[in-house]
């Protein structure tokens, strides 16, 4: 039997975002009129270790066996929508990973999302974000936005956990990309 090589990717997908992904490019890839809507995104503070020992189990945002945990601080919400029509084209490139050259295909969201923390207190140990359906809830949540899928969860490019005192910005800029695994 092979053994199965150690998670090493900078994308956590759960089920959920799989299932959902699936139900859509398969089906409706180039079709315009079933898209998958607003997105948006959020901040977690689940550290990225947690998140990769627990990538081929269950996780899920908020809730669960494996949960994966939202920023709760005063005066923080996920971005505002992030449209369809503000994803870059798809750009193709080739990335080295180990011994194997693979092609890879990304679209990056124009302008980037800026959080800004102006609660008057401090938002510590954000470790990464995240794609989402709702604006809202969580996994089988329910809130101002619905029920939400989480599509993907990301740490950031350089993995470090990052503060944001009262005043202080943070702005990134998603970026999907596909990566087929080297044979």
């Amino acid at each position: 039997m092979a053994s199965v090589p150690p998670f090493t990717s900078q994308y956590a997908f759960p089920q959920e975002g799989l299932n959902a992904l699936l139900n859509i490019a398969p089906k409706y890839f180039d079709n315009a009129s079933h898209t998958l809507g607003n997105l948006y995104v959020g901040l977690f503070t689940t550290s990225w270790s947690t998140i990769q020992a627990y990538s081929s189990q269950a996780l899920t945002l908020n809730t669960g066996t494996y949960p994966v945990t939202e920023l709760s601080s005063s005066g923080y919400a996920r971005s505002s929508a992030l449209t369809a029509g503000t994803w870059g084209a798809n750009t193709a490139s080739t990335v080295t990973i180990g011994a194997n050259t693979v092609s890879t295909y990304q679209s990056t969201y124009t302008g980037g999302v800026t959080f800004t923390n102006s609660s008057g207190s401090t938002w510590t140990g954000v470790n990464g974000i995240f794609l989402a359906t709702g604006s809202a809830g969580g996994t089988a949540g329910t809130a101002s936005g619905g029920t939400c899928t989480v599509i993907w969860y990301s740490p950031f490019s350089d993995s470090s956990t990052v503060t944001l005192a009262n005043g202080d910005s943070l702005t990134v800029t998603p970026t999907w990309i596909a990566v087929p695994y080297p044979a």
